[in-house]
This record gives C-alpha cells, sequence and structure tokens, in this order.
C-alpha cells in the first residue's frame, strides 16, 4: 500500500556545519509593579445630614529588577 511512498526529512541543498557558539540572552523584562492605595472613609451623624471625610496615603509602585541574560550557545567543532 505505501511500498512508492517517499518522505525527505532535510531538503537536498541542506548542509550541516559547524560553527561558534551563540551569544548570550539578553536580561529578562522588569516585574510588574503594583500600586496600592488604602482610603478610609468615615460617615458620622444621622443620615438626613451627614459629614463625610476621606483620606487617602500616597500610592508608591516598584517594579522588580529584570532576570539575567542567557548563557551562550556552545561553540562548535570546525
Amino acid at each position: 500500500m505505501f511500498e512508492d511512498q517517499t518522505v525527505d526529512l532535510l531538503p537536498a541543498r541542506t548542509t550541516l556545519q559547524a560553527g561558534a557558539g551563540g551569544n548570550g540572552g539578553n536580561g529578562g523584562r522588569g516585574g510588574d509593579a503594583v500600586a496600592v492605595s488604602a482610603a478610609v472613609i468615615f460617615v458620622g451623624g444621622d443620615v438626613d445630614d451627614s459629614t463625610l471625610t476621606a483620606t487617602a496615603g500616597d500610592a508608591t509602585a516598584t517594579g522588580g529588577a529584570g532576570g539575567a541574560g542567557g548563557d551562550g550557545g556552545a561553540g562548535g567543532n570546525d
């Protein structure tokens, strides 16, 4: 049933060549920054005559450092 079928794994013009190792990878991107703001709301008095007070602090956010670059590729034998 499959006697007359063939499979080419690599094109005929492709050759394997050894060369120098590759460069190391770039450093990773920094971490995501998350800002958290805490607010306190106080409601005083009765429903008809309420006093609203809101206090909030400054929000700060700091991202993490980027990751280390990857190792260079192994050198080839010429």
